[in-house]
């Protein structure tokens, strides 16, 4: 019985209805997961026909019990399938899969050992509870591959549920406890979480108590900041302090995982200061997996099988809670010494940290991975916050979450690995590269690139015919090798198949689908020129947003892109802490980058980067709008005599990058370093002191004028109004403007920044540029002597 004084706890009702000890491999019957969107229309059908041919028929009816055991109160909520209210009542689950003999196999086994029986369990248990009437109960499980199904009924023994139900309440009472300390823990931790240095530098004030402000507010925030400012510190340390006060974590996320570092640094200068923070670091799976494939199947990968029973009888993750930092090298020891997957221990001890360092995919990626196991609630108030690093990166980042592409020169690829298995699997494997091959073939439309409307049903059907393929290889005794052709064909196939069903289905103007026919075959695009109703949805999962950058003018842009309601967002801009006498900005409009005009102006920009550069040795930066415009200037520059000349390369190597890095740290000679922006060398890196004392930024890198971008602008143009801005002027000053950023990362830096391009001083453009380049109007930037200036500069060093 419930006591008023008991602490309520809400939980779902698919995260109590766990086996007790846990059991269950990682795979996809195991019932761990969550539904998927094919899932849910599956779902949807059924009920609409069961709705149509009994009108006693319910669907989705709202279950919620409280429960009560040791001075805690759980409300468990949940949400039946559809229940048939005849006289003696029938509650149904739909439960959608590929294997559907597999599923069938695993819920007639022990019905108290798999989450799906227990959750049907419940929902009979509840009704009886409320009813006094014990009902039938039973699954419908429908194949995504083939569309058949089967019912499976399952009987409620009260008895037996009931000694299950006593075992769960114990575990939960346990589990809540512990959450109570952790939230205990962190609100001590707020009270005392000091500021990591003796003093602020200059603007991190101004940082922070504009971020405390937009949090008393309650509204997401978009702040530009240049580097040089602290600006990860000055936003961590009120973000964290804010979450912690409230017993809750931090998501803070990159768009990249090299950038890491930099929250990972924070995390470590906070526990310098004396914080007893505890932060945990996600990698890739392909990165931190332990097989040659990143497979999850108990029949391949050891480290999956009873991976939820090795959790429990082990007490790994209690043991990670131990640990104040957790990175990749923690969890393949662990994985290793305990034999469980490195990559979903990340995900499952994730709760156990104050600050959760990862990739924008764990969060905003159609099948994200974060919040799978949110764990319980105690002392909790609120939801975690959630922290944007180098956010002006998001909303193409998200596009390109939602926009595959299928190539018959990728797809050919595959025959040659294919016809090397062995001949019963190669004959097959070949043949449904032949279909597949020509299901693509089938959408072009005559010789030129064009938009089309895809047919879906092939696609689907040859999904299907891989997957049984791919069922059948695995079941074989055949060793699976890295780069498996089996398992890469029909994972590509598919996530480019459950795309296009995204974008068919949904019918959402956001996508369109092209076909660029070529030499070997063709290609067939999908794309979405705007994510952000997908984004939006996810910021219902956290309590503050706070997105910052070097690079988000205009902030109504980057607003309206990134899923956020530009009049509901608090932007803040801060100029740079550092003296203006430091960094010389120069625009340089009598050299054009237009198309029509590089050919006249190649051999200008070889001229510039010359002349400035003999002014004062060291090493500079030059970056272009193109590979290959950077390839005709090369063709024509000269390097001052003593200068060393360095090149980015197409499809270059992170150890050649590296290598390039250290040669501009050690200054042995001046250098001149050609490179793309938007590319390496161009964001993300800091070149401090003497590693680079000047940046070129050879006109804004406007995206190629391609059949994709000019429907993308048509699309920014009927919905947003600002067509050539939202598809070409304000992501290429994004890539401009990071560039620029590159040269002053001090306080002791002195540098110059060189734009060239008639284009920087239009309207279009400037709006994109920071606040503290010019007093009113970039023309403040042209000077009539430019090397004169540029000498007088460096004669005051």
């Amino acid at each position: 019985m419930k006591n008023d004084k008991d602490q309520a706890i809400i939980i779902s009702l698919g995260e109590f209805a766990l086996p007790v000890p846990r059991t269950g491999s990682l795979e996809a019957p195991s019932g761990y997961g969550r539904s998927t969107a094919q899932g849910l229309e599956i779902h949807q059908r059924v009920q609409k026909k069961r709705a149509k041919a009994d009108s006693r028929y319910q669907a989705e009816v709202a279950v919620t019990r409280t429960l009560a055991r040791g001075g805690f109160s759980f409300r468990i909520n949940g949400r039946m399938d559809g229940i048939f209210r005849h006289d003696t009542p029938l509650i149904e689950e739909i439960k959608s899969t590929f294997g559907l003999a597999e599923l069938k196999r695993r819920l007639a086994g022990g019905p108290l050992e798999h989450p799906y029986c227990l959750q049907l369990l419940t929902y009979g248990y509840f009704y009886w509870l409320e009813h006094g009437i014990v009902p039938a109960l039973s699954f419908h499980l429908v194949s995504s591959r083939t569309g058949h199904s089967a019912d499976l009924p399952l009987e409620l023994d009260l008895e037996c549920y009931q000694r299950w139900l006593d075992a769960r309440l114990d575990e939960l009472v346990v589990e809540a406890e512990k959450a109570r300390k952790q939230a205990l823990r962190r609100r001590k931790l707020a009270a005392d979480f000091a500021f990591p240095f003796s003093a602020p530098r200059p603007g991190q004030i101004g940082l922070m108590e504009e971020i405390e402000e937009g949090m008393r507010e309650g509204k997401p925030m978009l702040i530009q900041a240049p580097t040089g400012l602290g600006k990860t510190v000055g936003v961590l340390h009120p973000v964290l302090r804010e979450a912690l006060s409230r017993g809750q974590q931090v998501i803070y996320l990159t768009p990249k995982n090299s950038q890491h570092a930099v929250a990972e640094d924070a995390a470590e200068r906070f526990r310098e200061g004396g914080s007893p923070l505890r932060s945990t670091t996600l990698t890739a799976k392909a990165k931190i997996c332990l097989k040659e494939e990143p497979l999850c199947t108990p029949e391949y990968c050891e480290y999956a099988r009873d991976y939820y029973g090795k959790l429990a009888r082990e007490g790994v993750v209690d043991l990670l809670a131990k640990k104040r930092k957790l990175k990749a090298k923690t969890f393949r020891e662990i994985g290793e010494r305990f034999e469980v997957c490195p990559f979903e221990l990340q995900i499952d001890s994730a709760k156990l940290s104050d600050l959760v360092i990862c990739d924008y995919n764990y969060v905003f990626a159609p099948r994200s991975a974060l919040g799978r196991a949110p764990g319980l609630a105690v002392d909790q108030a609120g939801k975690p916050n959630l922290v944007i690093d180098e956010a002006h990166n998001l909303p193409a980042r998200a596009m390109d979450y939602y926009s595959p592409q299928l190539s018959s020169q990728l797809l050919e690829g595959f025959r040659e690995p294919l016809g090397a298995l062995p001949e019963r699997f190669a004959r097959e494997g070949e043949g449904l590269l032949d279909a597949c091959l020509a299901t693509l073939s089938s959408c072009r439309k005559g010789g030129q690139p064009s938009r089309i409307d895809p047919p879906l049903a092939p696609f689907l059907e040859r999904d299907a015919a891989l997957r049984t393929y791919l069922a059948r290889y695995l079941e074989a005794d055949h060793e699976l090798g890295g780069e498996d052709p089996v398992l890469r064909l029909t994972g590509y196939w598919g996530e480019f198949t459950q795309m296009l069903e995204l974008a068919v289905r949904s019918e959402r103007q956001e996508f369109f689908t092209t076909f660029h026919p070529h030499v070997s075959g063709g290609s067939l695009r999908i794309t979405c020129c705007d994510a952000s109703a997908m984004l939006s949805e996810c910021y219902g999962n956290y309590q503050q947003v706070v997105g910052f950058s070097a690079t988000l003018k205009p902030f109504s842009y980057y607003a309206t892109l990134s899923g956020l309601d530009p009049a509901k967002v608090r932007t803040a801009e801060f100029a740079s802490p550092f003296s203006r006498e430091k960094r010389k900005l120069l625009v340089i409009p009598q050299v054009s980058t237009r198309y029509s005009r590089r050919e006249q102006n190649y051999g200008k920009v070889a001229e510039v980067l010359e002349r400035v550069a003999a002014l004062r040795p060291g090493n500079y930066l030059a970056f272009f709008p193109s590979f290959e415009f950077l390839e005709r200037v090369a063709a024509l520059f000269r390097p001052p005599e003593g200068f060393a000349l360095l090149k980015q390369e197409r499809s270059m190597r992170q150890a050649r990058v590296d290598e390039i890095l250290d040669h501009l740290r050690e200054a042995s000679s001046p250098t001149v370093l050609l490179a793309v922006q938007g590319g390496s060398f161009a964001e993300g890196i800091d070149y401090p002191g003497e590693m680079v004392i000047g940046v070129f930024v050879v006109g804004p890198p406007l995206p190629t004028f391609d059949l994709e971008r000019e429907e993308m602008r048509n699309y920014y143009q009927r919905h947003y109004g600002a067509g050539f801005d939202y598809a070409y002027a304000i992501p290429a000053m994004a890539k401009a403007v990071q560039a620029a950023g590159r040269v002053i990362r001090s306080e002791h830096d002195r540098g110059i920044v060189v734009l060239m391009d008639d284009r920087f001083l239009e309207a279009e453009y400037r709006c994109s540029m920071p606040s503290d380049w010019f007093d009113s109007h970039p023309s403040e930037l042209v000077s009539t002597a430019i090397l004169g200036d540029l000498a007088a500069f460096w004669s005051e060093e």
